[in-house]
């Protein structure tokens, strides 16, 4: 597979240099136009391209009439009206188009069929970026649009709001880390109850972040019961709790620690749910083997989020015990998973509604920006919370 910049619109580029038009935009619409009459050139290099076009120049020749394949010999089975061929529409998970595209189109009516969008929202989306049920979509008549330039909105509202305005990107990236206590490794720990906490490390780009942190924790507070006081040390990028539910072990909590911090990004994002100044592109990093194993084929866990039961979940996972999914945790965070990313919610669903305006990914914290002795020091903040919740439970300090 090729990627979008790196190839075709380098193909285009190419042949558009060679050829004798007075604006580029002309000859890029030509060099595309080129390119889908002869679709080998999809698969060949740029450079042997290159090579072809510099012997078709140097004899003389039109590079445009060089290029497309001769119909000698050839006997045309179909006859296609010049007026129903359109530009080809590619579709992508990603706003950069830089890897994997899902599919290619031969126009936006054809997308627009198969996919069950209408035609004018394709289309919009093409020209300025928007997200659309949670795919982005760009034509090669438009090469300008190869990241998020605007808010996504949803299909049927699209084309009443259209870039308006240029949309400002907000990078969030949000660390997480779970802990218990007693520790798995206490002899002291059989035969006792154990505790669980967890912390969430804030960093952020592309906005005030006294004001994002404020927000923030005015989100977490209608997400949590009990906040862990943080100390004299309070610098406000952290949030500190304690697991709620039975059966704490470590497992849960880092993963509990991952659905939380989507459960507050909903909070956050609900408040600022119809602004189109922002787009906010976040990553949920974790430093757990154990839930990275889970999240990593996100795809996958768009697939489960688009399920409106555990016990929908369960069937679709081929499983009868959620236990040893812990889908009491699973379940909510693929859900919340696939609201974030402007997934359609299921027919059933009531209360709850997609955002548009935002894109999420999970990642390992040694993928972030976060140094390994400050993971190390975050999860020792979630065994904190732990020990404070144990202590609080035997009235070890004051409740």
């Amino acid at each position: 597979r090729q990627g979008l910049e790196t190839s075709l619109m380098k193909k285009i580029e190419l042949i558009a240099d060679a050829l004798p038009l007075v604006t580029m935009e002309d000859s890029k619409r030509v060099a595309a136009d080129i390119l889908r009459h002869n679709p080998v050139l999809f698969d060949t290099s740029n450079a042997v391209i290159t090579e072809r076009i510099d012997r078709c120049v140097s004899a003389g020749k039109d590079v445009e009439q060089y290029l497309i394949p001769s119909q000698k010999g050839r006997k045309k089975l179909f006859e296609y009206p010049a007026s129903e061929m359109g530009d080809p529409v590619l579709v992508s998970c990603i706003p950069t188009f830089d890897s994997s595209l899902v599919k290619i189109y031969p126009d936006a009516a054809a997308a627009s069929k198969e996919l069950g969008l209408k035609l004018v929202d394709i289309t919009t989306a093409c020209k300025h970026g928007f997200p659309l049920d949670g795919y982005y979509f760009s034509s090669l008549m438009y090469p300008g649009v190869m990241k998020p330039k605007t808010v996504g909105l949803g299909s049927s509202t699209v084309s009443n709001r259209a870039n308006k305005t240029k949309a400002k990107t907000v990078s969030i990236s949000m660390f997480c880390s779970g802990g218990i206590y007693p520790s798995d490794s206490v002899e002291a720990t059989r035969g006792q109850s154990t505790t669980g906490g967890f912390a969430i490390q804030i960093t952020s780009e592309g906005t005030d972040e006294t004001r994002l942190l404020f927000q923030m924790s005015n989100a977490a507070n209608k997400c949590f019961g009990i906040r862990v006081p943080l100390g004299t040390e309070r610098s406000g990028d952290k949030l500190l709790t304690v697991f709620p539910l039975v059966n704490a072990s470590r497992n849960r909590c880092d993963l509990f620690a991952c659905a939380s911090a989507l459960r507050v990004l909903e909070a956050l994002l609900s408040m600022t749910y119809n602004d189109v100044h922002r787009f906010y592109y976040i990553k949920v990093h974790t430093d757990s083997t154990y839930v990275w194993k889970i999240v990593r084929d996100q795809e996958r866990l768009l697939s489960l989020g688009s399920c409106y039961t555990s016990q929908e979940m369960l069937s679709r996972l081929g499983v009868t015990d959620g236990s040893s999914f812990n889908i009491d945790i699973l379940h909510p965070l693929a859900r919340s998973f696939s609201r974030l990313n402007g997934q359609k919610e299921p027919p059933q669903s009531k209360n709850h509604r997609p955002f548009y305006n935002s894109r999420v990914k999970f990642c390992s914290s040694f993928d972030g920006k976060l140094q390994p002795s400050e993971i190390k020091t975050l999860k020792e903040l979630g065994k904190s919370a732990a020990m404070w919740q144990f202590n609080r439970e035997r009235s070890f300090i004051p409740k």
